[in-house]
Parts: structure tokens; sequence; C-alpha cells
């Protein structure tokens, strides 16, 4: 008796793809939620820690990268190192629940979409933040080959495929990528150091020119649209300091801004050596 031809859906290849630098606390739990995956791609940005040998572990496929102040442009490196027909970016920080892991598998089997937006909890300063512009923020992690291209610009590195289909995942626990984004305020100030880096070289290739309208304008809009319209105020002390924290983000990035073009000719380090030099000359008469 001859059996009957099997109609089960074959499950495509998929690739987990996952940027690093210096998270030897947080990349172990990253791996241990992507190992479902068919292969795990990890490239390395000049860690110093032990991040390489945790994520050895685990994979093989690991790749190093130049380290680079908008840490997100190294993402096209690492995409075009995966095999696979669908590919999962996941950020070392964070965890992908079971459950997520599950749906993803089956809208890649069903063939629903070419591009899923996969909601996010986020962890700041050891609670979980739904208010002050952080939510749910749904964004496009999970996609298939050629659906989303990747650019070495500051932003807007991330471009779709017109004809791409796109489905969002419903926002609830379940769907959402866990990520553990600021331990405290000193990892907030760390951080921020590196991205006003960032956005001050974008206003300066832009050609924006400091003032000091600009500069209020961007704090007192960025804690408007942060405590009263993204009702950070719901967040007690932990709310109200993030939005704070994000409006000085702002003054920051116009500050470096104003430096830039203020020794644009002249670097403070030859400005001291000049002042050094009229000091040593004094002694010399």
């Amino acid at each position: 008796m001859q059996s009957k031809p099997t109609n089960k859906i074959k499950t495509p290849r998929i690739s987990a793809v996952i940027l690093a630098r210096n998270e030897e606390h947080n990349i172990r739990y990253c791996l241990e939620t992507v190992r479902w995956c068919d292969e795990i791609i990890v490239v390395d940005m000049e860690s110093g820690d032990q991040t390489v040998e945790i994520a050895r572990e685990y994979t093989d496929r690991i790749y190093s990268h130049p380290m680079v102040l908008a840490f997100d442009i190294g993402k096209k490196c690492a995409v075009e190192q995966a095999t696979g027909e669908w590919i999962l970016i996941v950020d070392a920080d964070e965890m992908v629940p079971k459950t997520l892991s599950t749906a993803l598998k089956a809208i890649a089997e069903k063939n629903e979409a070419d591009i899923v937006e996969i909601p996010f909890r986020h962890y700041i300063m050891g609670a979980c933040v739904r208010h002050s512009g952080w939510g749910y923020t749904p964004l496009p992690r999970f996609f298939r080959r050629g659906k989303i291209t990747f650019t070495e610009t500051i932003h807007g590195y991330m471009q779709r495929a017109a004809d791409a289909r796109v489905i969002g995942l419903a926002i609830k626990e379940e769907n959402c990528i866990a990520h553990f984004n600021y331990t405290d305020s000193a990892h907030f100030v760390e951080k921020l150091n590196r991205y006003t880096n960032v956005e001050a070289q974008h206003l300066f290739d832009k050609g924006v020119k400091f003032s000091f309208y600009l500069l209020f304008k961007a704090v007192l809009c960025e804690f408007y649209r942060r405590f009263f319209k993204g009702k950070g105020y719901k967040g007690g002390v932990r709310g109200f300091s993030l939005c704070l924290m994000m409006a000085f983000y702002q003054a920051l990035s116009y500050i470096k801004l104003w430096e830039k073009r203020e020794f644009l000719n002249e670097p403070v380090s030859a400005v001291y050596e000049r002042i050094r030099q009229a000091v040593l000359e004094g002694w010399r008469q």
C-alpha cells in the first residue's frame, strides 16, 4: 500500500545577524534566543572584552569590522555575510522570545510577507519604558533577502524595496523583542556621548550653522515631544530623567556642531600648542 504524499511546508533558511562591540555581559543571552535560526552571523567591532570568545561557543561565522561611530551602518557588512533566504537582525543587548520565533517561522513558511515589523519592549534604568518616545517602536527586523538594502549613510541606512509586502506584528508582549537598553544614567550618558558625535557630524555634513535659536528650539521641542506628547510624565522620576537627558542630547549635538565649525581651521590641540609655546617663549626672554 503506497503512502500518501505529504504536503508539509519546508521552512525557508533563516539567518540571525548580530552586530556587537564589548557586549560580554549581554551577548550570551542574545545568542541563546536565536539558536533556532539556521545560521548565526556575528560581526564584531573591535571588542576589547570576551564578546568574540563567547560568540564562538555558538557559531564559527564571526567577522571583524572596524569600529565606526555610526554603529548601525555596520549592519550592511553583517547582512552581506548571511546566506539565508530570510534574515533576522538582533542587537547584542536584545532577546527573542520563543513565541516570537514561532510567529516569524510561520510567516516565512506561509509566504505572507517580505518584511516584518517587530515591536519592542525597552528596558531602561531598571524597568520597561512605555512612554517618553520609546513605547513599542515596531522596526523592520525580519525580512526576505533583497527586500531591504543597506547603505553606509548615518541616517536612513535601511532602504525597503518598492514592491515589498510589509506586515506588522500585533503589539503584545509575546511578539516583542526584549531590548535591555540602558542600565542606568551613567550608561545612558556614555552612549549619549558617542551618538551625539554622530549627530553633530550629520548636522555638519548637511551644512547646518550653529545658532542659539536652533539649540534652544531643539532642546525645548525634544522635551515637549517626549514629556508631554509622549506622556513621559507617566514614568515618574525615570520618565522625567529620560526626557531631560534626551533634551540634553539635542543640546550636546549642537554644542559639538559649534565646536566643529569653531575649530575647523585650527584644532583645539593646535590652539593649545600655540599658547604653550607663547608661555615657554616668556621664559626664554
